[in-house]
């Protein structure tokens, strides 16, 4: 693992990480994967972000 971490200028820790994942999931997690955030720490939920919209619509000032 040493000798490959070195060729691909990564850390051991992460060649672990990627093999592990791959152990788990096959080639398909080896693709590029998105740094998105899964959630916004901040964001309403859709119900209350309805309602507020809603409400807006109905009295804009």
């Amino acid at each position: 693992m040493t000798d490959v971490c070195r060729e691909f200028g990564i850390s051991r820790k992460t060649g672990y990480k990627i093999f592990d994942r791959y152990k788990e999931h096959g080639l398909e997690a080896l693709r590029d994967r998105s740094r998105r955030s899964v959630r916004y720490a901040n964001q309403l939920p859709p119900q209350v972000e309805g309602l507020i919209v809603a409400l807006k619509r109905e009295k804009p000032h």
